[in-house]
């Protein structure tokens, strides 16, 4: 079991490993419930009809920048696909 700590204004920071661990980012947002004395947080998954397709899309642009795959490969890729069928 990990401690932490209630800081200024009643926020509580997660430690790293566990912002890792669940894929944790700024913004993220959760269900609260309690229990007597226990605290329990529900992550909120938003559905991807919530989401801009530039939301979606963002991580899937971010691992073609970080693999330097370019444009004309997906479209080849896309031919190629196309034509099998």
């Amino acid at each position: 079991m990990q401690k932490v700590k209630l800081m200024n204004k009643g926020n509580i920071e997660l430690p790293k490993n566990v912002l890792e661990r669940f894929g944790l980012e700024k913004g993220a947002e959760f269900d609260l419930f309690f229990d007597f004395d226990t605290i329990y947080l529900k992550r909120i998954f938003k559905s991807l009809k919530d989401e801009t397709f530039s939301e979606v899309a963002k991580p899937f642009r971010e691992m073609a920048k970080k693999e330097e795959i370019k444009a004309e490969d997906v479209a080849e890729e896309i031919e190629k696909y196309r034509n099998k069928g």
